[in-house]
């Protein structure tokens, strides 16, 4: 069956119950990479303000070429924000490092606001997002439902 895109509230109950937050369906947005048993990747939009939106990524698998082109084209192209923000806690190196190499950079700290440290966010601007160019955005299809 081969990996595919897909989106919906199970998307983002499965992205939030891991990162222990509440998901709304009804105020965000959700896209998932599917393995053909299982969610691998998903990332959840929410509080979009028409300049910003955040997201939330949980990641078990390396993430196609399709789903990176798909989880930037919905907040820059559809959404037309200019900047994601992307929340994570000061312990989670791997998200962190995950970011980084996305392109994101740390933009502030909330010393102490999580259960674990501290909340850094982190914020990708659309100028700055590599995900939109030609290299990502040929591989992504009119209906984005293979990866």
């Amino acid at each position: 069956m081969g990996r595919h895109i897909v989106t919906g509230p199970e998307v983002g109950h499965w992205v939030m119950n891991q990162t222990g937050g509440g998901y709304h369906a009804e105020r965000s947005e959700a896209i998932g990479l599917h393995d053909g048993e299982k969610l691998v990747c998903g990332t959840v939009y929410e509080n979009w303000n028409q300049r910003s939106i955040v997201c939330h990524i949980v990641f078990h698998a390396q993430m196609t070429k399709k789903y990176l082109a798909a989880i930037f084209h919905y907040p820059f192209m559809v959404c037309d924000v200019d900047k994601i923000i992307a929340p994570i806690t000061s312990d989670n190196s791997k998200a962190v490092r995950l970011v980084k190499k996305m392109g994101f950079l740390e933009e502030a700290r909330i010393k102490d606001a999580a259960p674990t440290g501290d909340i850094v966010l982190f914020t990708l601007a659309r100028e700055s997002c590599r995900f939109l160019g030609d290299r990502y955005g040929k591989v992504l299809p009119q209906t984005a439902s293979n990866a």
